[in-house]
Order: C-alpha cells, then sequence, then structure tokens
C-alpha cells in the first residue's frame, strides 16, 4: 500500500511539473496595436510590430509571476517574450524563470532563442496594462544543434493589451 501511495504521489509530482513547464501556445487575439514596438533582424530595415498583447500569470511549477508577451506582424507570430513584471534590467537567456526568455520566430518552425542580449523595461504596470521598454539580443536557432543566428537590434518594446 505505502509503495502503491508512493507511485501516485510520483506520477502526480511529474504531471505537475510537466504542465508547469509546458511553452504554452500563443494566444489567438493579436488585434492589440503595438503603439511603437519595433526591432531590426541583422542590421536591415527597422520592423514596425502590427500588433501585440501580453498574458500575466503565475507558474505553476515555480510559483512566479510571469509575463508572455507576443508579438504579430503580417498576421504572424515573430517575437515571443517571457519575463518578470518588474522596471529595471533583466538578465537575457534561454532558461525561462531565470532570465528574460526571448525569442525571434523567423519561421513557424524557426525559433532563435536569446544566448545573451539586454532587456530594460521602463514601465511594467499589470494594473493599467502597460509595458514599455528596450530590448537586443543574440539569438541561436533552436534545438541548438547548428550555429545558425540572429541578431536582434534597436528593440522598442510597447505593449497596452493584456489579455488575462
Amino acid at each position: 500500500m505505502k509503495q502503491l501511495l508512493k507511485s501516485i504521489f510520483s506520477i502526480l509530482l511529474l504531471v505537475n511539473v510537466i504542465t508547469g513547464c509546458k511553452k504554452t501556445d500563443p494566444p489567438t487575439d493579436p488585434t492589440a496595436t503595438s503603439g511603437g514596438f519595433s526591432y531590426k533582424v541583422d542590421g536591415g530595415a527597422a520592423i514596425t510590430i502590427d500588433s501585440a498583447n501580453a498574458v500575466l500569470y503565475t507558474n505553476v511549477a515555480t510559483k512566479v509571476r510571469t509575463i508572455d508577451v507576443y508579438a504579430f506582424k503580417s498576421g504572424k507570430q515573430v517575437l515571443e517574450f517571457h519575463f518578470l513584471p518588474k522596471t529595471g534590467d533583466q538578465i537575457v537567456g534561454n532558461a525561462q524563470g531565470a532570465s528574460a526568455f526571448l525569442t525571434f520566430m523567423e519561421s513557424p518552425t524557426a525559433a532563435f532563442d536569446a544566448e545573451m542580449g539586454s532587456f530594460n523595461l521602463s514601465v511594467c504596470d499589470t494594473i493599467g496594462k502597460k509595458i514599455v521598454g528596450t530590448f537586443g539580443f543574440v539569438g541561436k536557432l533552436y534545438p541548438y544543434t547548428t550555429n545558425a543566428k540572429h541578431t536582434i537590434t534597436e528593440g522598442k518594446i510597447s505593449v497596452t493589451k493584456f489579455l488575462k
């Protein structure tokens, strides 16, 4: 009986960890205006986001408040950010929950996760629903089996639409 209870507890713990760390699909409502959300890829022309939205939640596994931002251009997701809801500089890396996890989506199957960079929020108002800041990073193609990279520069984040 004791072994059965241990097995059940282990299974429940495993399910909680898996669901708590699972990367979620982006929200399907990309209708919010971006209000000055832009960036450059590899020194090219500035790209202005058509729409962006944010989701504020508490991570089930870590119990840490987090914001996910999804940015769209021509109806396609181009950026995905996960970060702490606070102003100031945040460490940039590809460890969700431990740093600002920034991703450039070249296509639906080519995601470039930040290895290093900068992320600074001058405004992070979760009640007034406004995020403003700057970013830049070097992203490596996931699953990190090649050396393919993109450099994202002159990034400006501005979001006024929160879905939750």
